[in-house]
């Protein structure tokens, strides 16, 4: 169990379904690629997640006093095996998929890397790095697929928005722990009540893009994701309003469960490509 919330497990999981589902919805219908494409980007999800928590012992004794690193449930050097030792899996199972594929997973190690080392402490860069980095499993599954999806592209430029959105939010609601350690985020150097207002305009600019996300899906009868594309950003616009308000924790959990709407409808349109 200590592992698992090393790894933020559920986290792999839930990329893992959104990378594979981008590879059958995009025409992708090789069983062996599917298992791979899924595998590698739990991996890389559990290698960069075990390498933040090395970068950030610190913060995270104020911020996350729980986390198994701060509570010694897990060793360094276990976690320092974990970390590289995912990453590495990852990427040779990543290699089989392609060129392009092969790319996108190296591009994502170097950048979640880079981030948790040096990058989280650059205000605004490191928070689009972040939203990145969430969002490529659209990317990741198209290019495995070998073909194209103008829905999936607006799926990865609406999910890039509002996380980008939501991580602006995130550094209000890690301000005590970041100003006492030093890192300089959105938060400490604008306050954190106008970090999160930023964060929900970002995230109410976002709805735009889930509208003609769910415009384009339907064109392209993915009748399920435009369902679940038109209720995200519905529930994006309450949130929003809700961290403008201040009530941080409930935009955090909130958008959480709206993306995963978003999720199963794009996992139904995956199994029915699969199945029907």
């Amino acid at each position: 169990m200590s592992l698992w919330r090393l790894i933020r497990g559920e986290h792999g999981v839930l990329a893992a379904l959104a990378s594979a589902s981008s590879y059958a919805v995009a025409g992708g219908s090789d069983a062996y690629k599917l298992a791979l494409l899924a595998a590698s980007t739990f991996l890389a999800e559990a290698g960069l997640f075990a390498h933040n928590d090395l970068s950030n012992l610190e913060e995270d004794k104020i911020n996350r006093p729980d986390a198994p690193l701060v509570t010694g449930a897990v060793s360094v050097n276990a976690a320092r095996a974990v970390a590289y030792g995912s990453l590495a899996a990852g990427a040779a199972l990543a290699l089989p998929l392609g060129p392009a594929p092969l790319a996108i997973y190296a591009a994502a190690a170097v950048f979640g890397v880079l981030y948790n080392a040096k990058l989280k402490r650059v205000p605004v860069v490191g928070n689009l790095i972040v939203a990145f980095l969430t969002s490529m499993t659209y990317l990741y599954g198209m290019a495995a697929a070998g073909g194209t999806s103008a829905a999936l592209l607006l799926l990865f430029a609406s999910s890039l928005v509002a996380n980008v959105g939501r991580e602006f939010v995130k550094t209000a609601m890690d301000y005590e722990g970041d100003l006492r350690s030093g890192i300089k985020t959105l938060a400490v150097a604008a306050g954190p009540h106008t970090a999160a207002r930023l964060g929900a305009a970002v995230t109410l600019a976002s709805t735009a893009l889930g509208a003609v996300l769910a415009y384009t899906a339907v064109m392209e009868k993915l009748y399920a994701l435009a369902a679940g594309a038109a209720a995200t950003s519905l529930a994006l616009v309450y949130l929003s309003l809700e961290a403008a308000r201040g009530r941080w924790r409930r935009y955090r959990n909130g958008t959480l469960a709206a993306f995963g709407v978003t999720l199963l409808a794009l996992v139904a349109e995956a199994l029915w490509r699969l199945f029907s």
